[in-house]
């Protein structure tokens, strides 16, 4: 009991210095705090090297980083900011921008964007996809772009001359490569993460990448978004995806292409980090992903920026930590490194070459029939919605408990209420 007791507290003891030693950071003038939520060991080395350099640059002030991992990262971040643990700088996804927007914990970037020498050549529409309204609350360090990763060696065996260019074709050559032994024609992503394909069928099958129409109804009660849902759910339920792969994130699905469980992949380049360590690179090909009815596609175009906290007495030295993440050769490496559509446009060629591998994300740049898909991230629901609600009412879909009609019109109302409400709160 002495034992037990005495460990209890030997714990407590250890958290109240732990926290006692970010207190004090956090008073601590010369000491920033960064929170990456999108982490790997490279990842977090490289992002580590960079801070090296932003404090040899700036005598006198140190960076700390927390690194969340991305399953757990969106309610541990919660449960610091809760806590009175508040970041200087966050790693911001897309879809978790309007929350803590709305909360008031973000600061708008305007006057600093406005006061910054960046190059010519970056993209315009980065300060767009993170503004909210006409202030600019984060600033994306790349983009997630959406292509479709086919086994060339796969292909070959079933047969299969060219990779699809239509929906039709894409459930076609799904159903031809589950002919093989053991192997499915399209690696699903059922788990979290997996909404941006739900959508982008969806959009795609509609023939717009719009998800609103002018009074604010959601364009997921058009008979294209049941489609698309359709077209999904048979793939999955006539075999033509692995069956686990109702529960697959990120990992789980590069880990089924790489390992020819299944032979079609719908991801990100960063997904091309761990492929081209498995597979013989001459194995791998992308291509766009697929046309719809109307001859267009809307892959989805998603993006992890930078963004500084609202209650950061340091928010002068994180802004300039901002900018030095964000200089022309730091972003390049990290958008190299971490499979990334650059923000600086000149980089992109330098980044994708005309190889088979990155055909896919060169092209989708490139050609019109391509347009980008980007979710509505200004909804403040929005993360939880992508997060929880469509993952399972996804995958009771994909089951059978729902039909297609069912979950597109689940889906839109839920999405109809909320944009509703923004409208109104925006009038």
């Amino acid at each position: 009991m002495i034992r037990v007791a005495f460990s209890f507290v030997i714990v407590v003891l250890g958290f109240v210095a732990w926290q006692a030693f970010f207190d004090d950071k956090d008073r601590d003038p010369n000491n920033l705090l960064i929170v990456e939520v999108n982490t790997s060991a490279e990842r977090t080395g490289l992002l580590r090297a960079q801070l090296d350099r932003f404090e040899a640059d700036n005598p006198g002030l140190n960076v700390d980083v927390i690194s969340l991992s991305w399953g757990q990262a969106f309610e541990k971040l919660s449960m610091m900011v809760a806590g009175g643990q508040i970041p200087d700088v966050i790693e911001m996804p897309d879809f978790w921008l309007a929350r803590y927007v709305s909360a008031g914990q973000i600061a708008d970037m305007s006057d600093f964007v406005a006061n910054t020498r960046f190059d010519d050549d970056i993209e315009q529409d980065t300060f767009k996809y993170g503004s909210i309204g006409d202030k600019i609350y984060t600033i994306p360090y790349g983009y997630y772009l959406r292509a479709l990763l086919y086994n060339k060696k796969l292909f070959a065996r079933a047969g299969i001359e060219k990779p699809p260019l239509t929906m039709d074709e894409f459930y076609q050559t799904a159903a031809k490569i589950s002919e093989l032994p053991g192997v499915s024609g399209y690696c699903h992503h059922g788990g979290r993460g997996g909404a941006v394909f739900y959508y982008w069928i969806m959009t795609t099958m509609n023939g717009s990448n719009q998800f609103f129409d002018e009074e604010g109804n959601s364009t997921f009660y058009n008979q294209g978004a049941v489609d698309g849902l359709t077209l999904i759910r048979d793939i999955y339920k006539n075999g033509y995806a692995p069956q686990d792969s109702l529960n697959w994130g990120f990992n789980e699905t590069v880990s089924g292409f790489y390992s020819e469980a299944c032979a079609m992949l719908h991801q990100t380049p960063d997904a091309l980090n761990g492929l081209r360590q498995r597979m013989n690179e001459s194995d791998i090909a992308s291509i766009p992903m697929p046309l719809g009815p109307s001859g267009k596609s809307f892959p989805h175009l998603g993006y992890i920026g930078w963004s500084v906290f609202e209650q950061s007495p340091k928010k002068e030295a994180a802004f300039r930590l901002v900018e030095h993440l964000l200089k022309r050769e730091n972003h390049q490496e990290w958008a190299t490194r971490a499979g990334l559509v650059p923000i600086y446009s000149e980089l992109a060629g330098e980044i994708f070459d005309q190889s088979d591998v990155d055909e896919g994300w060169l092209k989708s740049t490139q050609d019109s029939r391509w347009d980008y898909m980007i979710n509505p991230n200004h909804l403040s629901d929005i993360a939880e919605f992508d997060s929880i609600q469509v993952v399972q009412s996804g995958q009771a879909m994909m089951l059978g408990e729902k039909t297609p009609e069912e979950t597109a019109k689940m889906w839109a109302d839920f999405l109809t209420a909320s944009q509703k409400r923004w409208l109104a709160d925006h009038e």
